[in-house]
């Protein structure tokens, strides 16, 4: 065994996982899996070695998942968990083909060769992009990064590949921006002659669009889109945003991905769905620990219809260290507050929405027990919940900041599911 291979049996697998809509169950068994095995989450692409799509086919979201990989540096594996079986063993061939080092090695020559081409292909049109704008060819930019097995610069980000695509909307996080300009023709139009005084593109990419921000300024708007492939993210959603800065100006809601389906994963008995999403609202508010606890405690209650006493004390437990944090309460209260008409689990702000959450959580793990189902919500109250969170989401975000616009979507946690169940194909905005 060469140091390359000896360092990847070594390394712990790092996997970035996505789900798709009615992928809820594969999300959890994988998740479950991960956490046994002492396997990180990622919260990037740029930080993974493992891709893991939880859920059935599905085009829209297939796009997405492309865009993931192609921010994923090597050495690297993906794999697809189309339902909870086989969850264990699909993430064993997984990390086989990640230590297979030929293979690995073979993989980043192509990759290497791929952007050569791409760096040739671009001198050839005059159209080199800015990454080497500093007068050294493409190729010696490739030689001084290295290349190899694990991967350049252009690997990691596919900065020049993603900049040049057409009619894709690039639902997979914030890098997709400039894309977005990419296809906005009359903008780029309107901006090169007004704004830079005709001056051509560099690389052909346009430059940031500009309008009136807040305080009556002209400033950048940048195009990005939030969703559906990302982190502690409800499946199926996708924010279109227009930003100056990091603020919001212009929000669309959009439910992508899966058809409909005859019911929700979540029509499950018991607490487990509020303890999802509050773990869920942990891990974007950066307390990593306390969500890895909160997976545990909702995976117990999932596999214990009636918690055992060590149980039902752990998650007592968690909740009273939740509930006692002052800084999850500062950094959540009064954002995205909603006081109108509106369903009652939405109604408040992050902070009114999570605790709510634990109190559902306490009293079906507490004296009282699990909750009847009557008590519980039924598929269509999480229907109508999604639906309300979707049309809201817009005005929520708006003049937001973005790591304001993660708590308040995690805050609400639309179930998308159930709204497929109900409503196939709305959209929102």
């Amino acid at each position: 065994m060469d140091v390359t291979g000896w360092l990847l049996a070594r390394a712990r697998p790092c996997a970035f996982v996505v789900a798709a809509v009615g992928g809820t169950g594969a999300r959890l068994a994988v998740e479950r899996q991960l956490r046994e095995r002492g396997w990180r989450q990622a919260a990037a692409p740029g930080e993974a070695d493992l891709l893991v799509v939880c859920g059935s086919e599905d085009p829209e979201l297939a796009d997405a998942v492309e865009r993931v990989w192609a921010q994923m540096p090597g050495p690297r594996a993906r794999v697809r968990v189309a339902g909870s079986e086989g969850a264990a063993a699909l993430l064993d061939s997984a990390r086989a083909r990640l230590l297979d080092v030929d293979r690995q090695r073979r993989e980043a020559a192509e990759r290497d060769a791929d952007a050569r081409a791409r760096v040739q292909r671009s001198d050839g049109d005059g159209e080199h992009e800015s990454p080497h704008d500093d007068g050294r060819s493409g190729e010696d930019e490739h030689d001084r990064h290295g290349g190899g097995e694990n991967g350049s610069p252009h690997e990691r980000s596919d900065h020049s590949d993603g900049h040049g695509r057409d009619g894709d909307d690039g639902p997979d996080g914030e890098d997709s921006g400039h894309e977005h300009h990419d296809q906005s023709g009359g903008r780029e139009h309107d901006h090169g002659h007004h704004d830079h005084g005709g001056m051509s593109m560099p690389g052909g990419i346009p430059m940031a669009d500009r309008g009136p921000d807040r305080d009556g300024l002209r400033l950048d708007r940048l195009h990005v889109s939030l969703g559906p492939a990302l982190a502690d993210w409800p499946a199926g959603l996708c924010l279109r945003l227009i930003l100056q800065g990091d603020v919001v100006q212009e929000a669309k809601a959009v439910v992508v991905c899966g058809s409909a389906t005859p019911s929700t994963f979540w029509d499950v008995p018991g607490p487990a769905a509020d303890l999802d999403s509050a773990q869920r609202l942990l891990a974007v508010a950066g307390w990593p620990s306390a969500a890895v606890a909160g997976r545990r405690w909702r995976d117990a209650l999932l596999t214990e219809p009636d918690p055992s006493e060590p149980t039902r004390r752990g998650v007592l437990r968690w909740l009273r260290r939740v509930r006692r944090s002052r800084v999850l309460r500062w950094s959540t209260g009064g954002l995205g507050r909603i006081t109108g008409p509106a369903p009652d689990p939405l109604l408040g702000d992050v902070t009114d929405r999570w605790s709510r959450r634990l109190d559902r959580v306490e009293a079906a793990v507490g004296t009282s027990g699990m909750p009847s189902r009557a008590e519980r919500d039924t598929s269509a109250g999480r229907a109508e919940a999604a639906e309300a969170a979707v049309d809201l989401l817009p005005s929520l975000v708006t003049g937001q900041e973005l790591a304001a616009v993660r708590l308040i979507v995690a805050s609400l946690d639309p179930d998308l599911a159930a709204l497929r169940a109900h409503a196939p194909g709305r959209t929102h905005g």
